[in-house]
């Protein structure tokens, strides 16, 4: 399997992480904040640094779409596949894993278990719509991929 199609799988199990994260936070807000909460944001973080390593592998070089689009920026800015692998994909999944990490510390830090709850939603909650909003959807125009590619 290439890096780009485990790249590719390995979306889902970000997806589906940042979902049970937020998810708890939703359910348990007013409840006590549980060693189960705090795994699910390790889980959630360790994901996303995983998935963080292999994009990088392939914005660094075993990317075709980000290799072509650096060669000439200027002209890949005017086209719309080209842009979205160098400028919109990447940097919006950045933000999402840097706002995950975030969270993480302000959930440890924060003074009560509504609090560490509060904190968990809204950090991992905007990770998780950034994470949403920056995937190459099947049905968006020009840079869609398949859901599940391979199969």
């Amino acid at each position: 399997m290439t890096v780009l199609a485990v790249h590719s799988l390995f979306r889902w199990v970000v997806v589906v992480a940042l979902l049970a994260r937020v998810g708890r936070a939703l359910q348990a807000r007013k409840g006590a904040f549980t060693p189960i909460d705090k795994r699910l944001g390790l889980i959630a973080m360790i994901a996303m640094d995983l998935q963080l390593l292999l994009g990088l592998a392939l914005f660094f070089g075993l990317s075709p779409a980000v290799s072509a689009a650096e060669m000439d920026v200027g002209a890949a800015m005017k086209d719309p596949y080209l842009r979205f692998w160098l400028v919109e994909h990447g940097p919006t999944m950045l933000i999402a894993i840097v706002l995950a990490h975030v969270g993480n510390v302000r959930v440890r830090k924060a003074a009560d278990d509504a609090a560490k709850h509060k904190q968990a939603l809204i950090f991992f909650g905007i990770a998780l719509v950034l994470v949403l909003v920056a995937m190459p959807w099947p049905f968006r125009p020009v840079v869609g991929r398949p859901l599940l590619p391979g199969f």
